[in-house]
């Protein structure tokens, strides 16, 4: 069984949009036979269009949301991403909104151990729309073992492979340094599922902490975790129609005095790439350092950007 309509959608997509089971547990309902489209037993890989099929889930009628809501919330470390019970009876998001009576899922995914910024919605058409953007910058804290060089921070901002895939930061500055560690921010356009531990422990670096604090220019920074907020509906529309309001958040934060790190030259990134792949030791030093165009605030610099690709 099977729809041939445009809007139509796999049912366990379908399922977990509607924020019922996680897409496994809905897989494993429609095997036992506990799922039916317009009164038949669906098989996996049927497809159906929530508010024109009759879809039940244990008898269940699923309908679509009459009003869609969008919320952020920042989810604490060891807390699992889902708006459903989890099976091993760990904390999931649906234990920190038990006042959001809508159905809502979570716009994409975040491991166990990480924190921060996520979008809970019952709007699966914009949640497609957020997931698959190559515009959006996702913004992060990265609390690392030791104060960086100048050659460390070059080489998180040259970005690198993980598994066949490019990551490439958009930005990399220092937020502040501390006795005996670092907290430092960094960001990705167009990543939303991204492992960024794995990328800084690619680069040489123990993560003490992996927070998302921002997506796009809807910021979790106020938010303590486990706190939400809902959001205009309008503000995360704007994720995919006005992608700059991110890009212009951040050239304001690298150029207030808190962005402690001055650029490195187009050329000295060149050449110290152009050196480790002959196999030879990096020059990158405090002499490669180049000020910023303008004078900056006392104490300020601009942060590490790599140069987009044309």
């Amino acid at each position: 069984m099977s729809t041939s309509s445009k809007g139509a959608e796999r049912l366990q997509k379908i399922i977990a949009q509607a924020g019922i089971a996680s897409r496994r547990t809905a897989e494993e309902w429609i095997r036992d036979g506990l799922v039916t489209v317009n009164g038949k037993v669906a098989a996996l890989g049927d497809k159906a269009e929530i508010g024109k099929d009759a879809i039940k889930v244990k008898g269940k009628l699923i309908t679509a949301p009459s009003q869609r809501v969008y919320y952020l919330i920042y989810k604490p470390k060891h807390v699992i991403a889902m708006v459903n019970e989890d099976e091993e009876g760990r904390t999931t998001l649906k234990d920190l909104i038990p006042r959001i009576k809508e159905r809502v899922f979570t716009v994409g995914r975040m491991d166990y151990a990480g924190e921060g910024a996520i979008l809970l919605t019952n709007d699966g058409e914009l949640t497609q729309q957020i997931l698959k953007s190559k515009d959006i910058v996702r913004r992060y804290h990265v609390k690392i073992d030791r104060q960086p060089s100048q050659e460390d921070l070059a080489r998180l901002a040259r970005g690198s492979r993980i598994e066949g895939r490019s990551m490439q930061p958009y930005h990399v500055r220092v937020v502040e340094n501390y006795t005996r560690n670092c907290l430092i921010e960094i960001s990705f356009e167009g990543m939303g599922a991204i492992d960024v531990r794995k990328y800084f422990e690619l680069k040489g670096f123990f993560p003490e902490k992996v927070a998302r604090v921002a997506i796009g220019h809807i910021s979790a920074e106020s938010l303590q975790p486990g706190a939400y907020k809902r959001l205009e509906p309008s503000s995360v529309k704007a994720l995919l129609a006005q992608p700059e309001l991110a890009k212009k958040k951040i050239e304001k934060l690298v150029g207030s005095k808190e962005a402690k790190v001055k650029a490195i030259s187009e050329s000295a990134l060149k050449s110290d790439a152009d050196r480790k792949r002959k196999g030879r030791p990096s020059k990158i030093t405090s002499k490669t350092i180049t000020p910023r165009a303008t004078t900056p605030r006392k104490g300020g610099a601009s942060p590490i950007r790599p140069r987009k690709k044309p």
